[in-house]
């Protein structure tokens, strides 16, 4: 059974501050992931330097796409790729679009990240006709959807029952994790989470922690770069 770990990193404060906390979770249960980042919140040599010292110690970067529908307004999604390439100066493989911008619009997102020409995308669902890049599983939003709609005990309980339930009827699951909620509350809304962040009520290093020590026996941890052999395995059926 595989698990492929996805970090959206999509704002500053979760590259500066959240980051680092989340990569040294990872670290201690030598686990590596792929970090899918935004091009327009990496402002500094500092941000850089981090992201490129990130890269040599094992993680991959894939591009989270602003502009999902190519919209001529924004910068090109062929640019955004071009740049993110430069900025971290590495390959990158695989693309999912940023919910936060324009969002996820079905098909024509989805044309628009194949025309990528990358190895994977990972979107909601699946697409309704054939792509060139291998589809990856729609994500488990292990911090939104779990821990922030049901707290960290009950969340945790039912993601994990959901993911086992994934992992029984797939070769893979995917599982989404914001680096910001690992120095912010993922729960609560408005002035509400200024206490909560100070009690370290419902941040994910905790819950985070648990689930990769839990898990680790059972399950291998990939980057979403290690499982291209199944894009070769699909195209060969």
């Amino acid at each position: 059974m595989i698990v492929c770990l996805r970090h959206d990193v999509d704002t500053v404060y979760g590259l500066r501050r959240g980051l680092p906390k989340l990569i040294r979770i990872e670290e201690k249960h030598d686990v590596r992931s792929t970090l899918f980042v935004r091009v327009d919140i990496i402002r500094s040599d500092k941000d850089r330097s981090l992201l490129e010292d990130i890269v040599k110690r094992g993680w991959e970067i894939g591009l989270h796409l602003i502009n999902t529908t190519n919209d001529s307004r924004l910068a090109a999604p062929a640019d955004e790729l071009k740049k993110l390439r430069e900025l971290v100066s590495s390959q990158i493989h695989g693309v999912t679009p940023c919910g936060s911008t324009i969002g996820f619009r079905g098909d024509i997102t989805w044309r628009t990240m194949d025309s990528l020409g990358l190895d994977y995308m990972e979107g909601y669902e699946m697409p309704e006709f054939k792509v060139n890049s291998f589809v990856f599983p729609t994500h488990l939003s292990f911090d939104i959807h779990y821990v922030r709609n049901f707290g960290e005990r009950e969340g945790y309980r039912k993601f994990k029952e959901d993911l086992l339930h994934k992992l029984e009827h797939a070769e893979l699951a995917t599982v989404l994790v914001h680096p910001e909620w690992f120095v912010r509350t993922v729960q609560g809304s408005g002035i509400l989470k200024i206490p909560l962040t100070l009690m370290r009520k419902g941040l994910m290093s905790k819950v985070y922690n648990r689930f990769l020590g839990e898990f680790k026996g059972t399950i291998e941890f990939k980057r979403y770069v290690d499982t291209r052999h199944l894009a070769n395995k699909s195209k060969d059926r």
